[in-house]
């Protein structure tokens, strides 16, 4: 029997995102995956890994400092920042995918509007603070 459950939401122009849980009957933790194509701005060779691991600070940082504490244990969020460096050329959009686990204080299904506002309040949180503005990347939908 299929425990976990996702919801896709269409709240960004430019990118997927997907909030979900492993166990519905227990959501003790959600997340969130945040996908998309990354199209470099630069056309200079540039060191990607360090971009990419920064990029990967960048949202921890955000989420510890600025997260939905008060619904969330913080110290105990799980970042995994995905983009493959050796394939970064400009012109040629990349691969990007983004989950954030986050344990919850109290266990809300994933069906309920608080739960709900609270992950999309996150979700801004990264997308305007880490994402929208990056000065290496523009990210789209589609890898077309």
């Amino acid at each position: 029997m299929k425990r976990g459950k996702e919801i896709k939401i269409d709240t960004t122009n430019n990118l997927n995102v997907i909030f979900g849980t492993v166990d519905n009957k227990n959501p003790k933790s959600v997340y969130i995956t945040i996908s998309g194509w990354a199209d470099p701005k630069i056309e200079d060779e540039v060191n990607y890994g360090k971009i990419i691991r920064n990029i990967h600070k960048q949202i921890k940082h955000t989420l510890h400092n600025n997260g939905v504490n008060y619904f969330f244990d913080l110290n105990k969020t799980i970042v995994d920042f995905d983009m493959r460096e050796s394939g970064i050329i400009f012109g040629k959009r990349s691969y990007m995918c983004c989950e954030i686990t986050l344990f919850q204080i109290n266990n809300y299904p994933l069906t309920s509007s608080e739960l709900q506002t609270a992950l999309v309040e996150v979700l801004n949180l990264i997308v305007r603070n880490n994402l929208a503005p990056n000065e290496h990347f523009e990210f789209h939908k589609t890898k077309d």
